[in-house]
């Protein structure tokens, strides 16, 4: 699909599991928002809140479109993707990808699990 980030190499064994992908100089959607360059360390990058910038409405549009056609693409192949976050979009010229959707196969939780998980009935 057009809006998954590609990986290069994969491999898993009983214990863990390693996936590899290209770096990407523009970094995620949150690098973004925080004016971040990818290489920095985290707590540098997004501990200082004065520097958080907001999108513009052309670029929400444009990564909300995209955003929602590759989660429907994957509800549609019965594919559970539960890590949504901007730590998770990465930013490739104007087209953003989704990544970690390996996640559900390895049996990790949802990124949300804990504010649903307090519900005892979601419909």
């Amino acid at each position: 699909h057009p809006y998954i980030y590609r990986i290069t190499f994969a491999t898993a064994s009983e214990s863990s599991a390693l996936v590899i992908r290209p770096f990407s100089e523009k970094g995620t959607l949150k690098d973004l928002i925080y004016k971040a360059k990818p290489k920095d360390p985290f707590l540098k990058k997004y501990c200082n809140p004065k520097k958080i910038q907001g999108l513009e409405l052309q670029q929400i549009k444009t990564y909300g479109r995209q955003i929602l056609e590759v989660l429907k693409f994957l509800h549609e192949k019965g594919f559970p993707y539960g890590h949504l976050h901007s730590a998770n979009v990465m930013l490739d010229g104007d087209t953003c990808k989704l990544l970690d959707l390996e996640n559900s196969l390895l049996g990790l939780p949802s990124f949300y699990r804990s504010y649903f998980s307090q519900f005892r009935k979601i419909n």
